[in-house]
């Protein structure tokens, strides 16, 4: 179909030619060069083929590299947390159901929260109780600690007058640590 007259003023170097003429002249191809009857194509963009062969090579790359990231030291401020947490929850329970509660460092890998006058773990939604497992080789150093049923920390039957820690140690050798403040029973976590 050729360009209309109306517009051969305006381009007159492209006047008579079909619409696959002027697309070829556009993308730089001369008319000789190519018969009207070649498709036009566009060059640009990755192949399927290609596309795939990337994500290949990265699936590969990125399976040699997992080993090299520790797991077991990303686990260590989240279990530091989790010891934090049930640090507060033992100190919210004893001022709730107006008793000492204890956390009771049971191992190097397993506390819980007890009356203190046994092992056994308070009764909790889960068949374990309030028993808490550290994971992934993380070990835990540390005395117990007793609240009173205010919520304040104590050192045998009196008021706790020192700040008592915690340290959490992964295998890769990456720490965490946890305290309690004598008096007000705050607790702090430090990664």
């Amino acid at each position: 179909m050729p360009v209309s007259n109306a517009l051969s003023h305006w381009i007159p170097a492209y006047a008579g030619m079909t619409r696959n003429e002027l697309i070829r002249a556009s993308l730089g191809r001369e008319s000789s060069k190519c018969k009207p009857s070649c498709p036009v194509t566009r060059s640009g963009g990755f192949t399927l083929i290609e596309l795939v062969a990337v994500l290949v090579i990265m699936a590969a790359l990125g399976t040699m590299a997992m080993p090299r990231f520790a797991l077991n030291d990303a686990t260590v401020p989240a279990q530091a947390d989790q010891l934090g947490r049930a640090i507060r929850h033992a100190q919210a329970m004893a001022m709730s159901q107006g008793r000492a509660l204890t956390l009771d460092i049971q191992s190097a890998t397993r506390y819980a929260i007890t009356d203190g006058a046994s092992a056994t773990p308070l009764p909790g939604t889960s068949s374990e109780g309030q028993r808490y497992t550290l994971i992934n080789g993380v070990t835990l150093s540390g005395a117990d600690l007793e609240f009173d049923s205010l919520g304040r920390p104590l050192n045998g039957t009196t008021l706790a007058d020192v700040t008592q820690a915690w340290t959490l140690t992964g295998t890769g050798g990456n720490t965490a640590g946890v305290s309690v403040q004598p008096v007000t029973g705050f607790v702090s976590v430090t990664p």
